[in-house]
């Protein structure tokens, strides 16, 4: 197949085409930046794609486009460009879908579990209710909606992958994930009970390719372990594959201090997700625990 995928030199994008090209497929990156490879084309929200007519007979889209959560804090500035590279990037990219009048089949796109909002221990299936409790609830179901209007343009299948914490070996997330453990100060956030949905780069990736070899599974699709753990219990899983004990926590009022509602939202709100869709349909994880998880992930970044 023909497959065009936005974002695809991020982390999650670079693993999900080498799969697709493993297998076969004919795999186009769409890329803001400097075209470095032969399959890569030039994009940007004015234009869409520079060079349309490469896009002939896509049938796949992967639209992963989306400027990062946590990087920075949640100016007024800061939200407007989280809605406009999640937004807009995908109203140009099927924009140029239709100029060339591609012949899509799927349009999967990447989405949040922040979808839910803050909702304790209630167990939330793909088809929960969307959250009503801030900013990243309300840009998670806006790039959710933004998603399965472009399929419905497009007149072909929708799907969006929500995705929890995606750990990689070398990615963002983990190493910085170590640094306090390492260090001894390492431990859980707020009072630790709040439930953190996790996934690996290899379920994630995995879950991206289950959802396109289904054609069955629409909507929005949870992806994420089967039984999320507590942020305690995730963070003592990693201190027990380090060998490290956890006895300390970061206090509510000082991740609220240190980083304001961005705080609140990625580090203390709870989302007890499963993924309903994902296993009904046979999806079966290859590290569903986090003890197990955390130990592959260390092993990985010691063999380089």
């Amino acid at each position: 197949m023909r497959v065009a995928i936005t974002g695809g030199t991020g982390m999650i994008g670079t693993a999900l085409a080498s799969v697709l090209q493993a297998r076969g497929d004919d795999v186009l990156i769409l890329t803001r930046g400097r075209p470095r490879a032969d399959n890569h084309i030039k994009w940007d929200l004015n234009r869409g794609a520079h060079d349309v007519s490469r896009l002939e007979d896509v049938e796949v889209v992967f639209n992963l486009c989306g400027a990062p959560i946590g990087t920075r804090p949640w100016t007024t500035g800061r939200r407007a460009e989280l809605y406009k590279s999640r937004i807009e990037s995908t109203n140009a990219i099927v924009s140029s879908l239709q100029a060339v009048r591609a012949p899509v089949k799927h349009f999967i796109g990447a989405g949040g579990l922040g979808y839910f909002g803050d909702r304790g221990d209630e167990i939330l299936e793909d088809d929960a209710s969307p959250g009503n409790s801030g900013f990243l609830s309300e840009l998670d179901q806006a790039w959710e909606q933004a998603h399965l209007t472009a399929a419905s343009t497009l007149e072909c299948r929708g799907a969006v992958v929500r995705m929890a914490v995606v750990l990689d070996p070398f990615g963002q997330t983990f190493p910085l994930m170590l640094q306090p453990f390492r260090l001894g100060i390492g431990g859980w956030l707020g009072d630790g009970s709040q439930y953190l949905p996790f996934t690996t780069i290899r379920d994630c990736v995995g879950a991206f390719m289950h959802v396109l070899n289904h054609p069955e599974l629409t909507g929005g699709i949870n992806s994420c372990v089967p039984e999320p753990p507590t942020n305690r219990d995730w963070s003592e899983a990693l201190g027990r594959a380090l060998d490290r004990k956890v006895r300390t926590h970061a206090p509510k009022w000082v991740l609220r201090g240190a980083f304001g509602e961005l705080g609140e939202s990625l580090f203390l709100h709870s989302v007890r997700a499963v993924p309903k869709k994902l296993l009904d349909s046979g999806y079966e994880f290859e590290l569903p625990e986090s003890e197990a998880a955390f130990r592959w992930l260390l092993e990985a970044r010691n063999a380089g």
